[in-house]
This record gives structure tokens, sequence and C-alpha cells, in this order.
């Protein structure tokens, strides 16, 4: 989490960003993973 924060005050060059646009062009699919087996097998047992 305080990776994450710190990120947040990352600056880019106009340099930086033409180097990340065509990589940037070639995402593809969902953003996150189909999450609806996350939990199978580990259900809370009584």
């Amino acid at each position: 989490m305080e990776e994450n924060v710190r990120a947040t005050a990352l600056e880019l060059s106009a340099d930086d960003l033409a180097l990340l646009e065509p990589i940037a062009g070639k995402v593809a699919g969902d953003r996150y993973a189909d999450m609806t087996f996350t939990s199978a097998g580990r259900e809370a047992r009584s």
C-alpha cells in the first residue's frame, strides 16, 4: 500500500509518456480476472 501511495507522486516527462503510449494501445482484455472461483475450496468450515 505504501508503494501505491508513493506512486501518486510520480511525475512522467513528455518523453516518458511518448515511450509508454504505443504500449498502452496494445493492452486488451479485462482489467481484473474473473473472481467467480476465488474462494473455491476455501469456504469456512464449521
